[in-house]
């Protein structure tokens, strides 16, 4: 039985639900094979929940370091190897990491280092 892609809330939704429009920000944008290294507020606590069409999605505010200087962006994902990866340095305030996109046996996979 093929199970049906829907809009409507998942239980426990309401409890989640948040008012704030998250905010629009440019995204982090994750290249095959390209090191990205972003860092976290010093006051950083834990990222923004919004439920999304197939459950929940993560918003985490960053900021990208480039050669041109660091930029405010956003990683907004729901990827679960992007999430473990992130979760393990926890807590997160203050520290910069290196995440970089791999294909793995046809799986898009993070991997995460500080």
């Amino acid at each position: 039985m093929i199970e049906e892609q829907t809009s409507n809330p998942q239980p426990g939704t309401w409890a989640n639900l948040s008012t704030e429009e998250p905010e629009r920000k440019p995204k982090v944008e994750f290249g095959l094979n390209e090191v990205r290294t972003i860092k976290f507020a010093e006051d950083f606590s834990e990222p923004k929940e919004y439920p999304g069409d197939n459950g929940v999605y993560y918003i985490f505010d960053v900021k990208e370091v480039t050669p041109d200087g660091d930029v405010d962006k956003v990683i907004m994902t729901s990827a679960w190897t992007l999430l473990r990866g992130l979760k393990t340095h926890q807590p997160l305030a203050g520290k910069t990491l290196k995440v970089v996109k791999k294909m793995e046996s046809g799986k898009q996979n993070f991997q995460v280092t500080a």
